[in-house]
């Protein structure tokens, strides 16, 4: 017996768009290390973005995911260097040595456009920014004696004939 239908304990999102996650695909048997590497990574980006920003966003998803995959293919490429190099020809090694930078390189720019490392705004910029608070309970307060709107004559009745 498993976990109920739309059971999400455990995560801080689901495994749809509307829950804000993308789901990282299943991998051949020799590659779990790389799903798992690759899965360890989201959380801990998710929970970077949540702490940076305070929610992911449909397109935040999207970007995560976009690291997420790029770190799959870093991993299956360090595999192949790790577990085929014997039978790879060095034109195929140059090939994987590239694909591996290019989804390092593709992986910080996807992190980069998350904007976790973008500065607190001021202090001071905020209290400038923040309206004046006002209280719902506190009793109307008679205006001021400046602040005490003209009083127009009352209309001339119209006769009517």
């Amino acid at each position: 017996m498993g976990a109920p239908i739309g059971n999400v304990n455990a995560s801080k999102n689901g495994t749809r768009i509307d829950r804000r996650r993308l789901t990282i695909g299943e991998l051949p048997r020799e590659l779990l290390s790389a799903r798992r590497e690759a899965r360890a990574y989201r959380r801990d980006l998710e929970s970077a973005t949540l702490a940076a920003i305070g929610e992911i966003s449909v397109m935040g998803a999207h970007v995560i995911d976009t690291a997420c995959a790029a770190t799959i293919h870093a991993s299956v490429c360090r595999w192949l260097l790790r577990f085929r190099l014997d039978v790879m020809t060095p034109a195929d090694i140059l090939a994987c040595s590239r694909e591996l930078v290019k989804a390092k390189q593709a992986r910080d720019a996807a992190v980069r456009q998350l904007g976790l490392d973008a500065p607190p705004p001021a202090p001071w910029v905020m209290i400038d920014a923040t309206p004046p608070a006002v209280q719902d309970d506190a009793p109307d307060a008679p205006p001021l004696a400046g602040d005490a709107l003209p009083i127009e004559p009352p209309a001339t009745p119209v006769a009517t004939s």
